[in-house]
């Protein structure tokens, strides 16, 4: 059953859908007519609701990625198919306890908590910190969440060493802390780098020695299939290169 600040994903057709935060007295809008949001309470996810005008929604639970697609950006993401990548190399489960460098919008914080780690993330940038802290109050998953406005070079000093599970790192010069985030880890703790040349990543491999073992990098291409009977093919747009990541753990 839905209920009052539950999120909401109104479907109406591929173009238009979107994310709510369900509360009284509010009403979603679009080109297709309005819904006034009390008439959502009580109803059960996967029912349809008519709009103003009599065209039908449905109202689905939202997955994580259209709650990150409703996001607020101030910064460049890295998007669900990167993410979802470095969650699996990860090992992320409930639980952990896991070291972010650099929150940026929130993205892959609320992927994190989504999970049901406890994420410690620092972001240096006071406005980007705003904009996180706020998407993930509207996604309900604020509980699971530390901020810390500040340098991940300060983490081992904040929660002393080998406290965290694993880390992600997505700032532009990660070789600085490889030192502070070594001391924060457990022994044997994966670690992710997000980076967007491959000069940055022949530096992170070089500072990485003798304390990680470089497991991989790679990138990932997203491309979907338009689906229609007798005419089914690649669709012309896609997401092509977006990043690097890099995978390492560490060692003694």
């Amino acid at each position: 059953m839905i209920r009052e600040g539950d999120l909401v994903l109104i479907w109406i057709d591929r173009r238009r859908k979107k994310v709510v935060k369900v509360e009284r007295g509010k009403t979603f809008g679009s080109d297709m007519g309005v819904l006034k949001l009390d008439e959502v309470i009580g109803k059960e996810y996967g029912e349809s609701v008519r709009l103003s005008t009599g065209v039908k929604a449905f109202l689905l639970k939202p997955t994580l990625e259209d709650v990150l697609y409703s996001f607020k950006r101030r910064t460049q993401v890295i998007y669900p198919k990167d993410i979802g990548i470095m969650l699996v190399k990860l090992g992320i489960k409930p639980g952990m306890k896991v070291l972010e460098g650099g929150t940026g919008s929130g993205f892959v914080t609320a992927s994190l908590a989504w999970l049901g780690t406890k994420v410690y993330t620092f972001e240096k940038r006071k406005e980007h910190l705003i904009i996180a802290l706020r998407n993930l109050r509207w996604a309900n998953l604020i509980d699971n969440v530390i901020a810390v406005r500040g340098s991940i070079g300060e983490a081992p000093e904040v929660y002393g060493k080998g406290y965290f599970d694993a880390a992600v790192i997505d700032m532009g010069d990660p070789w600085r802390v490889v030192d502070s985030v070594w001391d924060a880890l457990k022994p044997g703790s994966p670690v992710a780098f997000w980076l967007p040349t491959f000069d940055q990543l022949e530096k992170l491999k070089e500072a990485l020695e003798g304390k990680f073992l470089w497991q991989e990098s790679l990138e990932l291409w997203e491309r979907r299939i338009k689906v229609e009977k007798g005419a089914t093919r690649p669709e012309q747009l896609g997401i092509s290169f977006t990043g690097f990541w890099a995978f390492a753990r560490k060692v003694s």
